[in-house]
């Protein structure tokens, strides 16, 4: 009984070392940094990468604390699974390619947090590599920001929204609709694209400019 209840107390005084868990945050940090880097530059997500490089620095660099903490004592390791499950994502993680960058995350703070440098430096340099060859591999990809600002009626919305869509989505790898916004005589969309090449790009503007002489269409670079 008195064993049982040594597993479930705390034993930070025996085992925790300021300086080592210093250094193996900031690793953790540093790893972390350089999946961000990562995934900006290879990563083929539509989404906004800058944005999401920083929640999986976030992500990782909690998941490293959590561990820490909780591996030296059965007591908090049975909270946790009790406290996560109550958590519930408000947000639907929408490509697949963003989730595997989250494990990615998890797995680095998981390989800290439990003091596993070696393992965790070899699994990491080894999917690094396997992004990077994985994208030289396949093509490039130019990501954009389009505006559309077109002259319409209110009885022909719905035929306009769909030409506009097909003109776009005729030359594009990839589209998300993030924005349509009705006006007195005009809509406005806001469309994110993946394209092959800025070719497209032009395809997309004289088709554009084919529906209505007066179109008003903005490219942005959406690529960091």
């Amino acid at each position: 009984m008195d064993q049982f209840i040594d597993q479930l107390s705390l034993s930070f005084e025996d085992t925790f070392s300021p300086t080592q868990y210093i250094a193996y945050i900031l690793l953790c940090a540093g790893l972390l940094f350089l999946l961000a880097v990562v995934y900006r530059r290879f990563g083929q997500s539509i989404s906004n990468r800058a944005q999401l490089s920083k929640v999986l620095m976030i992500v990782g660099l909690t998941t490293f604390i959590i561990i820490s903490i909780v591996k030296s004592s059965l007591a908090l390791s049975l909270g946790l699974v009790g406290a996560l499950s109550i958590v519930r994502f408000r947000t639907a993680i929408k490509e697949p390619e963003e989730l595997g960058y989250f494990f990615m995350a998890i797995a680095i703070g998981l390989g800290m947090g439990a003091n596993q440098l070696f393992p965790t430096l070899i699994g990491f340099i080894i999917l690094m590599l396997i992004v990077i060859i994985q994208h030289k591999g396949g093509d490039s990809s130019i990501t954009q920001n389009i505006l559309v600002d077109m002259p319409c009626e209110a009885d022909q919305r719905a035929v306009v929204i769909k030409n506009i869509t097909d003109a776009i989505s005729a030359n594009t790898r990839q589209l998300d609709v993030k924005r349509i916004k009705h006006g007195e005589n005009n809509i406005a969309i806001n469309y994110l694209v993946k394209v092959k090449s800025f070719d497209n790009l032009n395809s997309i503007n004289e088709k554009l400019v084919a529906i209505h002489s007066k179109v008003d269409v903005t490219f942005i670079d959406n690529s960091l």
